[in-house]
């Protein structure tokens, strides 16, 4: 049973690291689902805020909120397929690293790959506005995505025509009198 999940750990893994996206999107993924990401749930947790309030709309903050409840991530959201935003909403775990594994198995890599990089793009868009006090208009953050995605759809590595190989058609050309020729190949 032990060994079984394990299993079942370290697939949810290999998953997340086989996304086709930038490390960094990965990096940030990665630490999504270990609880790594500072909302305000998290700092008050750590004893580094008074309190879990989101910075931008009041409400308790968390990861689920800070990325897909909070008006900011929600208008974002709404530029996005209607099916995909309904999917990963009605995904209903609270634990960061469960709803992501269930995102994985459930989406289509393309759309996966769309999903992520929208969730690390509202994180960094929801950063700057509280850090910086810079705020990104929705439709930025969408563009912003949409492009990012284009860009990572032109470095896949296309597959490549195999090279044709000229096969000579000559005939084995006799050495010349008084000395030996001997014909190898490669596995010799």
């Amino acid at each position: 049973m032990l060994a079984h999940r394990r299993q079942a750990v370290q697939k949810e893994w290999s998953m997340l690291w086989g996304i086709k996206v930038s490390s960094k999107v990965r990096v940030f993924l990665w630490r999504l689902a270990r609880c790594f990401l500072t909302s305000k749930d998290v700092l008050l947790h750590r004893n580094m805020s008074d309190s879990s309030a989101c910075s931008i709309c009041g409400a308790g903050d968390s990861w689920r909120h800070s990325l897909l409840e909070c008006n900011m991530a929600r208008y974002v959201w709404a530029l996005e397929k209607d099916e995909i935003t309904e999917h990963i909403c009605r995904i209903d775990n609270q634990d960061a690293k469960g709803w992501l594994a269930a995102v994985m198995k459930s989406l289509e890599h393309e759309d996966l790959v769309q999903v992520t990089v929208t969730l690390w793009a509202i994180w960094y868009a929801r950063r700057k506005a509280i850090h910086e006090d810079i705020y990104q208009s929705p439709l930025s953050t969408h563009n912003f995505v949409t492009s990012f995605v284009a860009d990572l759809q032109l470095v896949q590595p296309k597959v490549k025509d195999r090279p044709v190989v000229q096969s000579s058609n000559t005939c084995w050309i006799p050495p010349p009198a008084g000395l030996m020729k001997m014909n190898v190949d490669a596995a010799l």
